[in-house]
Protein backbone atom coordinates (compact mmCIF):
# COMPACT_ATOMS: atom_id res chain seq x y z
CA UNK A 1 0.00 0.00 0.00
CA UNK A 2 1.38 3.41 -0.94
CA UNK A 3 -0.37 6.78 -1.26
CA UNK A 4 1.55 9.62 -2.89
CA UNK A 5 -1.08 12.08 -1.69
CA UNK A 6 -2.56 11.95 1.84
CA UNK A 7 -6.09 10.53 1.91
CA UNK A 8 -8.61 10.28 4.74
CA UNK A 9 -11.28 7.63 5.02
CA UNK A 10 -13.87 8.54 7.66
CA UNK A 11 -17.01 6.68 8.67
CA UNK A 12 -19.58 9.43 8.87
CA UNK A 13 -22.15 7.67 11.07
CA UNK A 14 -21.91 7.52 14.86
CA UNK A 15 -23.77 4.92 16.88
CA UNK A 16 -26.74 7.21 17.53
CA UNK A 17 -26.64 9.27 14.35
CA UNK A 18 -30.00 7.99 13.13
CA UNK A 19 -31.77 9.13 16.28
CA UNK A 20 -29.81 12.34 16.94
CA UNK A 21 -29.20 13.35 13.32
CA UNK A 22 -25.66 14.26 14.39
CA UNK A 23 -22.96 12.77 12.18
CA UNK A 24 -19.25 12.38 12.71
CA UNK A 25 -18.71 14.36 9.52
CA UNK A 26 -20.46 17.30 11.22
CA UNK A 27 -17.84 17.32 13.98
CA UNK A 28 -14.74 16.29 12.04
CA UNK A 29 -15.01 18.67 9.11
CA UNK A 30 -12.63 18.99 6.14
CA UNK A 31 -11.02 21.96 7.88
CA UNK A 32 -10.21 19.79 10.90
CA UNK A 33 -8.94 17.02 8.65
CA UNK A 34 -6.70 19.60 7.01
CA UNK A 35 -5.25 20.58 10.39
CA UNK A 36 -4.66 16.92 11.24
CA UNK A 37 -2.98 16.29 7.89
CA UNK A 38 -0.69 19.28 8.33
CA UNK A 39 0.32 18.23 11.84
CA UNK A 40 1.10 14.65 10.83
CA UNK A 41 2.53 14.97 7.32
CA UNK A 42 3.38 18.66 6.95
CA UNK A 43 1.19 18.69 3.82
CA UNK A 44 -2.02 20.67 3.35
CA UNK A 45 -3.16 19.13 0.06
CA UNK A 46 -5.13 15.94 0.71
CA UNK A 47 -8.12 13.86 -0.38
CA UNK A 48 -10.93 12.62 1.84
CA UNK A 49 -14.00 10.41 1.71
CA UNK A 50 -16.83 10.27 4.23
CA UNK A 51 -18.18 6.75 3.86
CA UNK A 52 -21.30 5.07 5.19
CA UNK A 53 -21.68 2.01 7.41
CA UNK A 54 -21.51 -0.49 4.56
CA UNK A 55 -17.98 0.52 3.56
CA UNK A 56 -15.27 -2.05 4.26
CA UNK A 57 -11.60 -2.56 3.51
CA UNK A 58 -8.69 -4.24 5.27
CA UNK A 59 -8.78 -1.57 7.98
CA UNK A 60 -12.49 -0.87 8.43
CA UNK A 61 -15.44 -3.18 9.04
CA UNK A 62 -18.97 -2.50 7.77
CA UNK A 63 -20.30 -0.71 10.83
CA UNK A 64 -20.74 2.75 12.31
CA UNK A 65 -17.68 4.78 13.36
CA UNK A 66 -16.28 2.96 16.35
CA UNK A 67 -13.56 4.74 18.27
CA UNK A 68 -14.41 8.14 16.75
CA UNK A 69 -11.75 7.45 14.14
CA UNK A 70 -10.40 8.92 10.96
CA UNK A 71 -7.85 6.90 9.01
CA UNK A 72 -5.17 8.78 7.13
CA UNK A 73 -3.22 6.97 4.43
CA UNK A 74 0.05 8.45 3.22
CA UNK A 75 2.94 6.76 1.47
CA UNK A 76 3.10 3.30 3.07
CA UNK A 77 1.67 4.31 6.48
CA UNK A 78 -1.80 4.27 7.96
CA UNK A 79 -2.49 6.74 10.75
CA UNK A 80 -5.30 6.09 13.23
CA UNK A 81 -6.63 9.36 14.62
CA UNK A 82 -9.18 9.26 17.43
CA UNK A 83 -11.08 12.46 18.22
CA UNK A 84 -12.40 13.78 21.51
CA UNK A 85 -16.01 14.69 21.95
CA UNK A 86 -16.87 18.36 21.91
CA UNK A 87 -18.74 18.32 25.21
CA UNK A 88 -17.16 16.97 28.38
CA UNK A 89 -19.83 16.37 31.02
CA UNK A 90 -18.75 13.18 32.71
CA UNK A 91 -15.60 11.44 33.85
CA UNK A 92 -15.52 9.19 30.77
CA UNK A 93 -17.33 11.39 28.29
CA UNK A 94 -14.40 12.52 26.20
CA UNK A 95 -12.25 9.42 26.43
CA UNK A 96 -14.64 6.47 26.46
CA UNK A 97 -14.06 5.83 22.75
CA UNK A 98 -10.28 5.62 23.24
CA UNK A 99 -10.13 1.91 24.24
CA UNK A 100 -12.21 1.07 21.18
CA UNK A 101 -9.84 3.03 18.97
CA UNK A 102 -6.87 1.24 20.51
CA UNK A 103 -8.57 -2.14 20.05
CA UNK A 104 -9.00 -1.46 16.34
CA UNK A 105 -5.45 -0.18 16.02
CA UNK A 106 -3.99 -3.10 17.95
CA UNK A 107 -6.01 -5.67 16.01
CA UNK A 108 -4.79 -4.33 12.67
CA UNK A 109 -2.06 -6.59 11.31
CA UNK A 110 -0.60 -3.92 9.03
CA UNK A 111 2.86 -3.12 10.37
CA UNK A 112 3.32 0.52 9.32
CA UNK A 113 0.77 2.21 11.55
CA UNK A 114 0.69 5.01 14.11
CA UNK A 115 -1.84 6.16 16.67
CA UNK A 116 -2.93 9.75 17.40
CA UNK A 117 -5.45 11.72 19.43
CA UNK A 118 -6.95 15.06 18.47
CA UNK A 119 -8.91 17.44 20.69
CA UNK A 120 -11.92 19.07 19.12
CA UNK A 121 -13.09 22.42 20.47
CA UNK A 122 -13.85 21.05 23.94
CA UNK A 123 -16.69 22.53 25.97
CA UNK A 124 -16.09 21.56 29.61
CA UNK A 125 -13.21 20.67 31.90
CA UNK A 126 -10.81 18.30 30.18
CA UNK A 127 -8.20 18.79 32.90
CA UNK A 128 -9.70 16.87 35.81
CA UNK A 129 -7.43 14.53 37.70
CA UNK A 130 -9.31 11.56 36.29
CA UNK A 131 -8.86 12.75 32.71
CA UNK A 132 -5.17 13.30 33.38
CA UNK A 133 -4.94 9.67 34.46
CA UNK A 134 -6.56 8.62 31.20
CA UNK A 135 -4.25 10.80 29.11
CA UNK A 136 -1.20 9.29 30.82
CA UNK A 137 -2.55 5.81 30.14
CA UNK A 138 -3.02 6.80 26.50
CA UNK A 139 0.54 8.11 26.23
CA UNK A 140 1.82 4.90 27.81
CA UNK A 141 0.20 2.71 25.17
CA UNK A 142 1.38 4.81 22.24
CA UNK A 143 -1.06 7.62 21.59
CA UNK A 144 0.53 10.80 20.28
CA UNK A 145 -1.41 13.98 21.13
CA UNK A 146 -1.63 16.26 18.11
CA UNK A 147 -2.96 19.45 19.70
CA UNK A 148 -3.02 19.03 23.47
CA UNK A 149 -1.46 22.43 24.17
CA UNK A 150 -4.68 24.15 23.18
CA UNK A 151 -6.79 22.13 25.61
CA UNK A 152 -4.66 20.69 28.40
CA UNK A 153 -2.93 22.66 31.12
CA UNK A 154 0.27 20.60 31.00
CA UNK A 155 2.22 18.30 28.72
CA UNK A 156 1.10 14.67 28.81
CA UNK A 157 3.78 12.20 29.83
CA UNK A 158 3.61 8.43 29.93
CA UNK A 159 4.07 6.25 33.00
CA UNK A 160 7.59 4.89 33.29
CA UNK A 161 6.82 1.85 35.45
CA UNK A 162 3.98 -0.01 37.13
CA UNK A 163 4.62 1.41 40.60
CA UNK A 164 4.29 4.95 39.22
CA UNK A 165 0.97 4.07 37.62
CA UNK A 166 -0.30 2.47 40.84
CA UNK A 167 0.71 5.52 42.90
CA UNK A 168 -0.96 7.93 40.47
CA UNK A 169 -4.11 5.81 40.41
CA UNK A 170 -4.15 5.69 44.21
CA UNK A 171 -3.76 9.46 44.41
CA UNK A 172 -6.69 9.81 42.03
CA UNK A 173 -8.90 7.49 44.10
CA UNK A 174 -8.09 9.40 47.30
CA UNK A 175 -9.24 12.62 45.66
CA UNK A 176 -12.53 11.13 44.52
CA UNK A 177 -13.80 7.79 45.82
CA UNK A 178 -16.37 7.62 43.00
CA UNK A 179 -13.47 6.99 40.62
CA UNK A 180 -12.76 3.62 42.23
CA UNK A 181 -13.87 1.37 39.41
CA UNK A 182 -10.52 -0.40 39.03
CA UNK A 183 -8.16 -1.38 41.81
CA UNK A 184 -4.51 -2.35 41.43
CA UNK A 185 -2.71 -3.97 44.33
CA UNK A 186 0.31 -6.14 44.99
CA UNK A 187 0.24 -9.62 46.50
CA UNK A 188 3.99 -10.26 46.14
CA UNK A 189 7.20 -8.49 45.10
CA UNK A 190 6.41 -9.01 41.40
CA UNK A 191 2.74 -9.98 41.65
CA UNK A 192 0.13 -7.38 40.68
CA UNK A 193 -3.60 -7.96 40.97
CA UNK A 194 -6.20 -5.92 39.10
CA UNK A 195 -9.78 -5.96 40.33
CA UNK A 196 -11.74 -4.41 37.50
CA UNK A 197 -15.38 -3.69 36.94
CA UNK A 198 -16.38 -4.77 33.47
CA UNK A 199 -19.73 -3.07 33.01
CA UNK A 200 -20.89 0.42 32.08
CA UNK A 201 -18.30 3.18 31.89
CA UNK A 202 -15.98 1.23 34.19
CA UNK A 203 -15.00 -1.20 31.45
CA UNK A 204 -13.17 1.59 29.63
CA UNK A 205 -10.93 2.32 32.60
CA UNK A 206 -10.32 -1.37 33.29
CA UNK A 207 -9.33 -1.95 29.67
CA UNK A 208 -6.99 1.04 29.53
CA UNK A 209 -5.26 0.15 32.78
CA UNK A 210 -4.71 -3.41 31.53
CA UNK A 211 -3.25 -2.14 28.25
CA UNK A 212 -0.89 0.24 30.06
CA UNK A 213 0.22 -2.40 32.56
CA UNK A 214 0.94 -4.75 29.66
CA UNK A 215 3.23 -2.13 28.10
CA UNK A 216 5.00 -1.51 31.42
CA UNK A 217 5.35 -5.12 32.60
CA UNK A 218 8.80 -6.55 33.06
CA UNK A 219 9.65 -10.19 32.40
CA UNK A 220 9.50 -11.03 36.10
CA UNK A 221 6.14 -9.37 36.69
CA UNK A 222 3.04 -11.53 37.07
CA UNK A 223 -0.21 -9.64 36.53
CA UNK A 224 -3.70 -11.04 37.05
CA UNK A 225 -6.94 -9.33 36.09
CA UNK A 226 -9.91 -10.41 38.18
CA UNK A 227 -13.02 -9.48 36.21
CA UNK A 228 -15.63 -8.45 38.75
CA UNK A 229 -19.02 -10.03 38.17
CA UNK A 230 -22.14 -7.91 38.47
CA UNK A 231 -25.62 -8.61 37.18
CA UNK A 232 -25.35 -10.49 33.86
CA UNK A 233 -22.12 -8.81 32.78
CA UNK A 234 -19.15 -10.87 33.87
CA UNK A 235 -16.32 -10.01 31.51
CA UNK A 236 -14.87 -7.29 29.33
CA UNK A 237 -15.97 -6.99 25.70
CA UNK A 238 -14.58 -9.82 23.59
CA UNK A 239 -12.23 -7.61 21.57
CA UNK A 240 -10.77 -6.06 24.76
CA UNK A 241 -10.06 -9.51 26.16
CA UNK A 242 -8.47 -10.51 22.86
CA UNK A 243 -6.21 -7.44 22.85
CA UNK A 244 -5.15 -8.02 26.46
CA UNK A 245 -4.38 -11.64 25.64
CA UNK A 246 -2.44 -10.67 22.52
CA UNK A 247 -0.23 -8.35 24.56
CA UNK A 248 0.74 -11.47 26.50
CA UNK A 249 1.35 -9.96 29.95
CA UNK A 250 -1.89 -10.38 31.87
CA UNK A 251 -3.73 -13.50 32.99
CA UNK A 252 -7.49 -12.99 33.00
CA UNK A 253 -9.59 -14.63 35.71
CA UNK A 254 -13.35 -14.21 35.75
CA UNK A 255 -14.73 -14.00 39.27
CA UNK A 256 -17.42 -16.63 39.67
CA UNK A 257 -19.79 -16.15 42.59
CA UNK A 258 -21.43 -19.51 41.90
CA UNK A 259 -18.11 -21.31 42.17
CA UNK A 260 -17.05 -19.29 45.21
CA UNK A 261 -20.33 -20.12 46.95
CA UNK A 262 -19.95 -23.82 46.09
CA UNK A 263 -16.46 -23.82 47.61
CA UNK A 264 -17.74 -21.94 50.66
CA UNK A 265 -20.49 -24.51 51.22
CA UNK A 266 -18.00 -27.36 50.81
CA UNK A 267 -15.13 -26.02 52.92
CA UNK A 268 -14.91 -26.02 56.70
CA UNK A 269 -13.07 -23.90 59.23
CA UNK A 270 -12.09 -20.26 58.91
CA UNK A 271 -10.68 -20.36 55.38
CA UNK A 272 -12.17 -18.35 52.54
CA UNK A 273 -10.57 -18.03 49.14
CA UNK A 274 -12.63 -15.32 47.49
CA UNK A 275 -11.63 -12.65 45.01
CA UNK A 276 -15.09 -11.15 45.54
CA UNK A 277 -14.33 -10.56 49.23
CA UNK A 278 -11.09 -8.73 48.40
CA UNK A 279 -12.88 -6.59 45.83
CA UNK A 280 -15.67 -5.79 48.29
CA UNK A 281 -13.07 -4.72 50.86
CA UNK A 282 -11.46 -2.47 48.26
CA UNK A 283 -14.86 -0.98 47.45
CA UNK A 284 -15.69 -0.44 51.13
CA UNK A 285 -12.33 0.52 52.62
CA UNK A 286 -10.28 1.70 49.65
CA UNK A 287 -6.68 0.72 48.95
CA UNK A 288 -4.84 -1.61 51.32
CA UNK A 289 -3.69 0.12 54.49
CA UNK A 290 -3.55 -1.42 57.95
CA UNK A 291 -6.35 0.00 60.10
CA UNK A 292 -4.19 -0.18 63.24
CA UNK A 293 -0.82 1.14 62.09
CA UNK A 294 0.82 3.09 59.30
CA UNK A 295 1.70 0.07 57.17
CA UNK A 296 0.57 0.37 53.55
CA UNK A 297 2.85 -2.26 51.99
CA UNK A 298 0.21 -4.12 49.98
CA UNK A 299 2.12 -7.41 49.93
CA UNK A 300 1.64 -7.83 53.68
CA UNK A 301 -1.83 -6.28 54.08
CA UNK A 302 -4.61 -8.83 54.44
CA UNK A 303 -8.38 -8.86 54.70
CA UNK A 304 -9.36 -9.77 58.27
CA UNK A 305 -12.92 -10.92 58.94
CA UNK A 306 -14.74 -9.29 61.85
CA UNK A 307 -17.36 -12.02 62.20
CA UNK A 308 -15.14 -15.04 61.50
CA UNK A 309 -15.95 -17.35 58.63
CA UNK A 310 -15.89 -20.38 60.95
CA UNK A 311 -18.60 -18.77 63.08
CA UNK A 312 -20.65 -17.75 60.05
CA UNK A 313 -20.63 -21.38 58.92
CA UNK A 314 -21.89 -22.51 62.33
CA UNK A 315 -24.70 -19.94 62.43
CA UNK A 316 -28.38 -20.72 61.81
CA UNK A 317 -28.50 -18.54 58.69
CA UNK A 318 -29.47 -19.97 55.32
CA UNK A 319 -26.59 -20.92 53.02
CA UNK A 320 -27.03 -17.91 50.74
CA UNK A 321 -27.08 -15.55 53.71
CA UNK A 322 -23.94 -17.13 55.16
CA UNK A 323 -22.05 -16.64 51.92
CA UNK A 324 -23.28 -13.07 51.60
CA UNK A 325 -21.95 -12.24 55.07
CA UNK A 326 -18.66 -14.01 54.38
CA UNK A 327 -17.86 -11.82 51.37
CA UNK A 328 -19.42 -8.57 52.67
CA UNK A 329 -16.92 -5.72 52.50
CA UNK A 330 -18.29 -4.37 55.78
CA UNK A 331 -17.29 -7.61 57.49
CA UNK A 332 -13.61 -6.87 57.42
CA UNK A 333 -10.58 -4.69 58.01
CA UNK A 334 -7.31 -4.26 56.20
CA UNK A 335 -4.66 -5.42 58.66
CA UNK A 336 -0.94 -6.04 58.29
CA UNK A 337 0.21 -9.60 58.89
CA UNK A 338 1.20 -8.83 62.51
CA UNK A 339 -2.07 -7.17 63.45
CA UNK A 340 -4.11 -9.77 61.59
CA UNK A 341 -2.55 -12.57 63.67
CA UNK A 342 -2.96 -10.58 66.89
CA UNK A 343 -6.59 -9.84 66.03
CA UNK A 344 -7.43 -13.45 65.10
CA UNK A 345 -5.87 -14.65 68.37
CA UNK A 346 -7.83 -12.02 70.35
CA UNK A 347 -4.70 -10.43 71.74
CA UNK A 348 -5.86 -7.19 70.14
CA UNK A 349 -9.57 -6.55 70.37
CA UNK A 350 -12.08 -3.93 69.26
CA UNK A 351 -14.93 -3.09 71.60
CA UNK A 352 -18.45 -2.26 70.47
CA UNK A 353 -17.61 1.46 70.38
CA UNK A 354 -14.70 0.95 68.00
CA UNK A 355 -11.97 1.34 70.61
CA UNK A 356 -8.84 -0.78 70.19
CA UNK A 357 -8.02 -2.63 73.39
CA UNK A 358 -5.56 -5.30 74.47
CA UNK A 359 -6.30 -8.60 76.12
CA UNK A 360 -5.98 -8.10 79.88
CA UNK A 361 -4.12 -11.39 80.28
CA UNK A 362 -0.95 -10.21 78.49
CA UNK A 363 2.15 -9.10 80.39
CA UNK A 364 3.19 -5.49 80.87
CA UNK A 365 6.12 -6.03 78.52
CA UNK A 366 3.78 -7.37 75.83
CA UNK A 367 1.41 -4.48 76.38
CA UNK A 368 4.20 -1.96 75.92
CA UNK A 369 5.15 -3.60 72.65
CA UNK A 370 1.55 -3.60 71.41
CA UNK A 371 1.15 0.07 72.32
CA UNK A 372 4.29 0.84 70.35
CA UNK A 373 3.19 -0.91 67.15
CA UNK A 374 -0.49 0.10 67.38
CA UNK A 375 -0.77 3.88 67.11
CA UNK A 376 -4.45 3.76 66.09
CA UNK A 377 -6.56 3.23 69.21
CA UNK A 378 -9.98 3.98 67.77
CA UNK A 379 -11.36 3.05 64.36
CA UNK A 380 -12.26 5.89 62.03
CA UNK A 381 -15.87 6.64 61.19
CA UNK A 382 -15.19 5.52 57.62
CA UNK A 383 -14.53 2.01 58.91
CA UNK A 384 -16.95 2.00 61.84
CA UNK A 385 -20.21 1.96 59.89
CA UNK A 386 -23.52 0.62 61.20
CA UNK A 387 -23.08 -2.60 59.20
CA UNK A 388 -19.53 -3.04 60.50
CA UNK A 389 -20.86 -2.51 64.03
CA UNK A 390 -23.36 -5.34 63.55
CA UNK A 391 -20.57 -7.75 62.60
CA UNK A 392 -18.46 -6.51 65.50
CA UNK A 393 -21.24 -7.16 68.00
CA UNK A 394 -21.60 -10.69 66.64
CA UNK A 395 -17.87 -11.23 67.10
CA UNK A 396 -17.82 -9.81 70.59
CA UNK A 397 -20.72 -11.98 71.72
CA UNK A 398 -18.72 -15.01 70.69
CA UNK A 399 -15.40 -14.06 72.27
CA UNK A 400 -16.76 -12.21 75.32
CA UNK A 401 -14.35 -9.31 75.04
CA UNK A 402 -13.12 -7.71 78.22
CA UNK A 403 -11.58 -4.28 77.70
CA UNK A 404 -8.67 -3.38 79.91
Amino acid sequence: MSYRKPKFIVKKYLQKSKSTNVFFSDEVTPDILGDVCRRITGITDFDFDYVDNSYRDEFLEPTYNKGRLALLFYQNYVYYISFSEKKVNGRNASVQSVPTAFNLFSSCTYRNKKLYYYFLDVNGNANTFYFKLFYKLMATIGFVFLNSSGTLSSVVSSFSNIDQLVAFRKSNSLRNSSNNSTYITKSGPFDFDIYGKTYGASKYETSMICYALSFLARNEDKITLYEVVENDLSELPKISREVISSLGKIRIVKTDLTLEKRNFDKDRGDNLRSESYIFNLLETLGDKHCALCDCSIPEIIQGAHIWPVSEIRKSSLKKDEKFKDAIDGSNGLWLCENHHKLFDDNIIKIDNSGNVVFNNQISNEEREYLEKITPVRKLSSKVFTSKFEEYLELRNKIFDYIAS
